[in-house]
């Protein structure tokens, strides 16, 4: 008995792997532009071209951007898909597998370019800018190799791949004020603001480039 629950355990996790490798076959849709594939277990609109191609802009303004690079993006739109791709991910918008670098999103609109999270407040962002954030964590383990990309302080990671999407989920005027009056906000979006903000005054005002940025200790 105990074997055959070990052998259930192996065919069980083997499978799970494969449907990591290969989540197309639980989403019916898709659609290319420019690189970057969407899946989604809906029909797609076809301003999911002009999502993808925003998103490519953003995705090719970055030092990271590598020619030729294909992403691959599953919109999930359901709760339980959500959670059987990404189980640790909580209430994120998003998360990008390690290994395998694709994509899986939790909740969009994509004809109002909106994604969304289960968070109870600040759970709305651009979905252009959410695929070229979670596109990033994958140029960022390719540039710097998987054991080192996952040794980067949060705020090095998460500030550069909402630099790189030019926006985040807090308010960017609320955010400003608060900044600007030396205050500071208990959310986990105002977090992302400012590690943003400490991104962007790093290579825009000190000229930093990104192997640069990744030699920085934690934030001040």
């Amino acid at each position: 008995m105990l074997q055959r629950v070990r052998r259930l355990s192996v065919l069980i996790a083997l499978a799970y792997a494969f449907l990591h490798v290969y989540p197309q076959m639980l989403f019916a849709h898709s659609i290319s532009e420019r690189g970057v594939t969407l899946y989604s277990t809906r029909p797609i609109p076809a301003s999911a071209a002009e999502r993808l191609a925003k998103a490519r802009d953003l995705i090719d303004r970055s030092e990271l951007s590598a020619p030729g690079r294909r992403e691959r993006i599953f919109l999930c739109n359901s709760p339980w898909l959500y959670r059987l791709f990404a189980p640790l991910s909580g209430g994120a918008f998003a998360v990008s597998i390690v290994l395998t670098d694709n994509v899986f999103v939790a909740s969009a609109d994509i004809d109002a370019d909106v994604a969304y999270s289960r968070a109870p407040e600040y759970n709305s962002r651009a979905f252009s800018g959410l695929i070229a954030h979670e596109a990033t964590h994958g140029l960022i383990r390719r540039r710097l190799g998987l054991w080192r990309s996952l040794r980067l302080p949060n705020w090095i990671v998460e500030g550069y791949c909402d630099y790189v999407a030019g926006g985040g989920s807090f308010p960017e005027e609320e955010g400003n004020r608060i900044l600007a009056a030396g205050e500071t906000h208990p959310s986990h979006s105002f977090r992302y603001f400012r590690y943003r903000k400490k991104v962007a005054q790093l290579i825009e005002d000190q000229g930093l480039t990104f192997d640069a940025l990744a030699e920085q200790g934690d934030l001040p």
